[in-house]
């Protein structure tokens, strides 16, 4: 009996497969750079592809399979965006849709102890192409097989849209930089293997923790920020879990619970892991064409805990230096944008000097104007704000600024 029902399962599938692919809906191979699609066609084509390939990796009379989904982050700032959430519900809809024997749901702690395949993606705003009414966007995934610890299938789509939500998922909203870190470098690595590559040794270690962090972010933008607190702490207890997503995330959440010493260590914790790699993006995000920062209360409550967190650890590391870079967006004329971005920058030391007075000797203000964006739309918008925005890069003294 389970053969026959295997088998019409069989039947059914290669029909509907052989009947979509026959009108051309979902092609042996991803769309080729030069064709955009417009979103939902895109990702469900997408879908379909990889899914299918994955379906004769897997074998047609094989029982069914579990693929967990690892939350989309964009390339640009590391962070899951309203429109990350849109892609895994038009997979898992296509999946449930089509391919019966594959069970396909967002990665948590407790399915991961059974899953066989991690679905990893990445999208990123082509800033460049310039168009007045579309936008351009790549959205590229990797399928892992955790028994084989190899990339399983992998393809990218290419989409033009009027403008995909870029507005961040609450975790990464109130997280108070925007985050390029471990996870971000994990998913990068696994999307541009190869496929039949290995993935490395520790991959399933890591990704363990990693189904424990989107436990405590999804807890978090649930307003849960008690459990967002609880399993925030738990990941980093684990080895390989303090990593500043992590810290980001109990940040935030001790802030909500109003546990703000707690807050302002771990805010620190960011900080060091950040100096590590020679950059701290915090987002002191600055209104439209002013000095001024942008109205975003929830934020701008906390600039003070930043401020000062930066500002004690020059003071407490003599040997580091700092440059502030200002950033604006594309609005405006170029010549003014870099002397606009320089006065963010001066804004910024002189607010560190409140805390450490000689932190003008130890940093030095740049103004790179719109140089590096990261969103690069016109006009201002909320969308464009970590345009207009002040970072840090570190270096090691050698010389005194003036």
């Amino acid at each position: 009996m389970r053969f026959i029902k295997q088998l019409n399962q069989f039947i059914v599938l290669l029909l509907s497969t052989s009947l979509l692919i026959s009108c051309q809906l979902f092609p042996s191979q991803v769309a080729v750079r030069q064709s955009y699609l417009e979103f939902d066609e895109g990702i469900s084509q997408l879908a379909n592809s990889l899914m299918i390939k994955l379906q004769k990796k897997q074998g047609f009379f094989s029982g069914s399979e579990t693929v967990l989904l690892n939350p989309f982050l964009d390339i640009d700032n590391g962070q899951v965006l309203q429109v990350s959430l849109e892609i895994e519900k038009l997979i898992i809809e296509e999946t449930h849709k089509h391919f019966k024997n594959l069970k396909i749901s967002r990665i948590t702690p407790e399915k991961l102890a059974t899953a066989q395949y991690i679905l990893n993606g990445l999208i990123k705003y082509e800033a460049q192409k310039i168009n007045e009414l579309n936008k351009y966007y790549q959205v590229s995934i990797s399928i892992v097989d955790l028994k084989k610890n190899t990339i399983a299938t992998a393809g990218t789509v290419w989409i033009s849209s009027e403008g995909l939500d870029y507005q961040p998922t609450p975790s990464y909203e109130d997280n108070p930089m925007y985050i390029k870190g471990k996870l971000l470098e994990h998913v990068i690595k696994i999307t541009q293997s190869q496929v039949g590559a290995k993935v490395d040794a520790d991959y399933y270690a890591f990704i363990k923790t990693k189904a424990l962090l989107v436990a405590a972010q999804t807890a978090y933008d649930n307003k849960n920020y008690e459990l967002a607190h609880h399993l925030s702490k738990k990941v980093v207890e684990r080895e390989n879990g303090k990593i500043i997503e992590a810290y980001g995330n109990l940040y935030i959440a001790a802030f909500k619970l109003g546990y703000l010493e707690e807050a302002e260590k771990n805010f620190g914790q960011m900080i060091a892991i950040g100096i590590d790699k020679s950059s701290l993006p915090i987002k002191f995000l600055f209104q439209s064409n002013l000095t001024e920062f942008l109205e975003v209360p929830k934020l701008k409550q906390q600039y003070a805990i930043w401020v000062r967190q930066i500002s004690l650890y020059f003071k407490n590391h003599p040997k580091k230096c700092v440059d502030i870079v200002g950033h604006s967006s594309k609005y405006g004329k170029y010549d003014y944008n870099k002397q606009l971005s320089k006065k963010r920058a001066k804004k910024i030391q002189l607010l560190m000097s409140q805390t450490f007075p000689d932190i003008a000797h130890q940093s030095k203000t740049i103004g790179k104007g719109s140089d590096e964006i990261i969103v690069g739309t016109i006009p201002d918008s909320t969308e464009n704000a970590i345009d207009r925005r002040v970072e840090f890069k570190i270096i090691d003294c050698e010389f005194v600024f003036f």
